[in-house]
């Protein structure tokens, strides 16, 4: 009967580290999927921030695509002048 107490004892000693363990691994994984959720926040804020660069960059390259075709056209204009003279 003794042998039998102390094997139910070590047993639920047993039981209350793992119960303990489990506790702290709930927690973990509450911690977890805060960080995870804070991730995917600051994800969505720099997938926004670079799609506003690339809007930008875009309006950027049409501008100096314009420019050039102005300066093209301007420096076409200046060469008939000179060849007038």
């Amino acid at each position: 009967m003794d042998e039998t107490k102390v094997l139910l004892n070590k047993i639920i000693e047993r039981l209350d580290v793992q119960s303990a363990t489990l506790e702290q691994l709930k927690m973990d994984v509450a911690h977890i999927q805060g960080d995870v959720t804070e991730l995917k926040e600051t994800l969505q804020k720099h997938d926004d921030l670079l799609a506003r660069l690339i809007e930008g960059q875009e309006r950027q390259d049409k501008i100096l695509e314009s420019l050039a075709l102005r300066s093209l056209e301007q420096e076409t204009e200046l060469r008939e002048l000179k060849r007038i003279k």
